[in-house]
């Protein structure tokens, strides 16, 4: 399967450069709100030592102890209320803060700058029982409409504090004290360096990708054209591994051929030796058919003149009977030998298929069968080879890469029995995948050299005896038809490979 370089990386960049970017948005977001929050609490903390330091030994302190005995309605009835209201009002008038409220110890509010939130119960706010344990809570909360100062605001960002307030002079708490600020422009100037941000961000990440696009493009190209390269060297060294395979059985094909043609080539000259000591009778006999075609109608006699013919005769008899016996055995065993000949030559067709397409359907045990053929031309005559074949279907394949597959496998196994043995070829069907095993009793793999058995280039064999590339092809071959083959050790000695086919060819082997 092809890996789409430029795709991969281009996907994989975008979706690294937008979650990097998120990523730094969030970071920077919560950096500034932090930030925001701390400075707005500190804020908040300040104004309220103002309102301490102005209201509350003045208003509130006293405000505290009348509330104690009073009930919520009660307060908000209180004579003091309205002068502290126009206080805290020019305390608050041209600053950000939109809302106090004072609390007492038991969570009503004796005050608020919404004066019908006087009276109102506080107890169990998050904030207020955090301020009631000496601490400080702040919190930003986004209001759609929000009353301040007896008039509505809408669609504002708060920065909303719980600060507890002590006695003058000592750690006792006696209230707490409630503060709104506004938030909003700094929120907005927050989304605004987010902005610029993000478009400093995307500036750069995209100059960043442009320059590693034109980097992977190229490198694409540059791994693309290797790999044509490189697959151009592999058919060629396929292809030179299978003439160095084919030139090891010349010598048997040849010794096969050159058997039938020595003993036609003498069958044919003493043929013709035969045929010329037929020659006189020939001549008497054609002598004597040109007398009888001259003889008048109704003359069945016919006078000869013998002449030179007379001496011949005596033998001519027997030694024409003898060489026709002669000539028709010679011409049967020419015939003998043009079968084998023919045989071969069909079998040779056969395992080269010259004659077919690339991608056929294909009887692998029948073609199995024609390598056999072939490969014991080049076997030793006493290695025996032991056929088991099972009922399989016809595949989708390249019948001459394959063959080439099992032609190097029968090979490797008669070249690793040392002068008598067994050499097993089995096919079976296992789901949709055929199954073929090569197996012998030979010499076997050591382990050491078990796990570089398929490795271009490794080879066992003498300098100048092995290429190392036969099982190397022959894996490339069995993958690229969407097989696998393996290779165990065989039980005690030798070794079993075994090659699996799937029954429909991929796509890889339609376009080889």
């Amino acid at each position: 399967m092809q890996f789409r370089l430029v795709r991969h990386f281009t996907l994989t960049s975008l979706a690294f450069i937008i979650a990097a970017g998120a990523a730094l948005g969030l970071y920077y977001r919560e950096i500034a709100l932090s930030r925001m929050l701390q400075q707005q609490e500190s804020n908040n903390v300040n104004l309220t030592r103002v309102f301490a330091n102005t209201l509350w030994q003045r208003h509130f302190s006293e405000l505290l102890k009348d509330s104690a005995l009073r009930t919520s309605t009660e307060l908000k009835l209180l004579s003091q209320i309205p002068e502290i209201h126009r206080d805290v009002q020019a305390l608050m008038r041209g600053s950000s803060t939109y809302k106090i409220k004072v609390y007492d110890l038991r969570g009503r509010t004796i005050y608020s700058s919404e004066l019908a939130q006087i009276g109102e119960d506080k107890r169990n706010n998050p904030g207020f029982l955090g301020a009631l344990e000496g601490l400080t809570r702040t919190e930003l909360v986004h209001k759609e409409k929000f009353s301040a100062f007896e008039q509505v605001v809408e669609n504002r960002d708060l920065i909303q504090s719980y600060i507890p307030q002590y006695e003058e002079g000592s750690s006792e708490l006696a209230g707490v004290f409630e503060i709104y600020s506004d938030a909003t422009p700094f929120l907005a100037e927050i989304r605004e360096t987010e902005i610029r941000l993000a478009t400093l961000i995307a500036g750069a990440m995209g100059a960043l990708f442009s320059a590693l696009y034109f980097i992977v493009h190229r490198a694409d190209r540059i791994i693309r054209q290797q790999a044509d390269e490189k697959k151009l060297s592999q058919q060629q060294l396929a292809q030179a591994e299978k003439m160095a395979s084919l030139g090891q059985l010349v010598a048997g094909v040849s010794h096969q051929l050159n058997t039938p043609i020595a003993f036609s080539h003498n069958n044919i000259l003493l043929a013709i030796a035969a045929l010329k000591e037929l020659a006189q009778p020939l001549a008497l006999a054609s002598h004597v058919a040109q007398l009888a075609t001259k003889l008048p109608a109704g003359h069945d006699r016919l006078e000869l003149e013998l002449g030179a013919f007379r001496h011949s005769i005596p033998t001519m008899t027997i030694a024409t009977e003898e060489v026709l016996q002669e000539i028709g055995h010679m011409l049967g065993d020419i015939q003998g030998g043009l079968e084998q000949m023919r045989e071969l030559v069909d079998n040779l067709r056969n395992f080269t298929h010259l004659d077919r397409s690339k991608v056929v359907r294909t009887d692998i045990n029948e073609t199995l069968k024609t390598v056999i053929y072939i490969a014991r031309s080049s076997i030793p005559s006493g290695i025996r080879i032991v056929e088991q074949w099972g009922d399989i279907p016809a595949i989708a394949c390249n019948p001459s890469q394959l063959n080439q597959v099992f032609l190097n496998l029968i090979t490797n196994a008669a070249q690793a029995i040392a002068e008598q043995g067994e050499i097993r070829i089995r096919t079976a069907l296992s789901g949709n995948q055929v199954v073929i095993e090569v197996s012998d009793d030979g010499t076997g793999i050591p382990d050491h050299v078990l796990p570089h058995i398929f490795e271009t280039y490794f080879t066992t064999k003498p300098k100048g005896e092995g290429t190392g590339l036969g099982l190397a092809i022959a894996q490339d071959i069995v993958r690229n038809h969407g097989g696998n083959i393996s290779v165990t050790p065989g039980a005690g000695q030798g070794a079993r490979f075994t090659v699996t086919l799937p029954v429909n060819a991929p796509d890889t082997v339609r376009g080889c």
